[in-house]
């Protein structure tokens, strides 16, 4: 997931720190975990919620 993560942010033009993407990587497996629980997102695949939730987060918030 992590390379991923990499690949999606440098297509977008963005650049994070490694930390930062683990950070990113282990926020998702933890949305992924407590989602089967509690139904938190109706996305349930964690290469999904990676585009939808924390790319495209980041997408906008790099918008100047």
């Amino acid at each position: 997931m992590l390379n991923k993560l990499s690949r999606l942010l440098d297509e977008a033009g963005i650049s994070l720190t490694d930390h930062q993407k683990n950070q990113l990587v282990a926020y998702v497996g933890m949305l992924d975990k407590w989602n089967k629980a509690y139904n938190l997102t109706s996305v349930r695949d964690p290469d999904a919620m990676l585009v939808r939730h924390i790319l495209d987060s980041i997408v906008v918030a790099a918008i100047p």
